[in-house]
């Protein structure tokens, strides 16, 4: 009984065997079983495997193609043109930003100097305007009192007061700056004081009107800037040749 059982068993086997490779001979001949295919029924039956191959091609690091090699070059080189001509664009807008400060500020300073002008211009015919008024008080004051208005000035606003005035004027002025003051003891030392004062300040007025003053302080510090500021010039003595005596 179990001699049996265990033929049975064998060709049961060997029957299945050969239907197998019978099978797969089919298979193969009509091209129906090839390696994709095996693999493909290998993943079927194996999922395990075809998941650590996938986790294995992730692993490995990939190696860019030419065409991704080219592309990167040529976004690169774009890049650098762009930037280019950014920083060209920016420079010819701080040049043209420059210029126009240039002129701005060329502007600003012609303005500046003509606005100077006029406020000098104005501040000399004020000065004018006011030393021909003074003059006038001083003309109609009596000699005393003008004299007491000319000690309280300086000696350059007493003569630039005085050299407008009529010659007459000037002498009767200069008359009672040496005169003793009226009402006042002579023999105290504050009108001895106050006597030298005066008649030293008629000697200085008269001294400063004889000299031109104060324009001529002004003239020579205008030549001697002047002097200065010129280059040195070969004299004609040290261009001509030299003569000899006989």
């Amino acid at each position: 009984m179990i001699r049996t059982l265990w033929i049975v068993i064998s060709v049961s086997c060997i029957a299945v065997i050969v239907s197998e490779v019978a099978g797969a001979g089919i298979l193969w001949s009509r091209g129906l079983l090839s390696a994709r295919r095996l693999r493909e029924i290998r993943d079927v039956f194996d999922p395990q495997e075809k998941e650590s191959l996938a986790r294995d091609a992730e692993a490995q690091p990939v190696m860019p193609s030419a065409q991704d090699v080219l592309r990167d070059r040529s976004m690169r080189v774009l890049s650098l043109s762009s930037l280019e001509t950014d920083v060209g664009l920016l420079k010819t807008m701080l040049d043209s930003e420059r210029t126009s400060l240039s002129t701005q500020n060329a502007a600003f300073q012609q303005q500046r100097a003509a606005f100077k002008s006029q406020l000098q211009q104005l501040s000399d015919e004020t000065a004018v305007a006011a030393r021909e008024q003074a003059r006038g008080v001083l003309l109609a004051l009596p000699p005393s009192e003008a004299v007491d208005r000319l000690m309280q000035l300086s000696v350059n606003e007493d003569v630039l007061l005085m050299r407008e005035m009529p010659e007459g004027k000037i002498a009767l002025l200069l008359k009672q700056l040496v005169s003793a003051p009226e009402g006042e003891a002579s023999g105290t030392n504050a009108n001895a004081k106050v006597l030298a004062d005066r008649r030293q300040r008629a000697q200085d007025i008269f001294k400063s009107i004889n000299n031109g003053e104060p324009r001529n302080s002004i003239i020579r510090s205008a030549l001697s800037n002047l002097q200065v500021g010129e280059p040195e010039r070969p004299t004609a003595s040290s261009n001509s040749p030299a003569t000899t005596t006989r």
